[in-house]
């Protein structure tokens, strides 16, 4: 681990550093350009019944997939807080559930190309600002759950819960505003 000007690098055989801020802004564009080439793609196709049906299918999955590991994780989290699991415990958990929920994720964005969302609506565009701000808060709560991780059952420090609090308070809800909105999208 190497520290500099409060960031922490951690470099891999090659010398590279897999855990910085730079790298978590690349994702971050990364992402964000995904998302935005997705609402491209929403506007200009126009999707047959059966590939709404199979869409919408694929979407409803990803969201009990993404969405019931959110949960799950954060079940393992008020474990942990209650004392019934260790932090390592808790972690090692919440680790293998990153990739069902980044699965989950890029399912229900990859599905809403096809379910012909309205974007002149002002309650899609705020479930895509919801998604946006969720895939923003999902890439660093990985950086955060790597830190934590490096630290085993060390106590945590009043930052680093305040961190772990906010990024989950901020999944929440932007995963319940966007299935609400989803919800209630779907009953016009």
């Amino acid at each position: 681990m190497l520290q500099t000007s409060g960031l922490r690098y951690r470099t891999g055989t090659t010398g590279i550093a897999h855990d910085s801020w730079p790298v978590a802004a690349a994702y971050a564009l990364l992402a964000t350009g995904g998302l935005a080439a997705a609402v491209w793609i929403a506007a200009h196709v126009t999707a047959s019944p059966a590939v709404h049906t199979g869409g919408l299918f694929v979407h409803l999955a990803s969201l009990v997939m993404g969405f019931g590991g959110v949960l799950m994780a954060d079940s393992f989290v008020l474990r942990w807080a209650s004392g019934r699991l260790s932090l390592t415990e808790t972690l090692s958990a919440v680790s293998r559930l990153h990739v069902p929920i980044w699965l989950g994720l890029a399912g229900l964005v990859a599905s809403g190309c096809v379910l012909e969302p309205n974007l002149a609506s002002t309650m899609t565009r705020t479930k895509l600002a919801l998604v946006l701000m969720l895939t923003l808060n999902g890439i660093q709560a990985s950086a955060l759950n790597r830190r934590l991780c490096a630290r085993g059952d060390a106590p945590l420090t009043p930052p680093l819960l305040a961190w772990g609090a906010v990024t989950g308070l901020v999944s929440q809800v932007c995963w319940w505003g966007a299935t609400a909105i989803g919800f209630l999208n779907a009953q016009h």
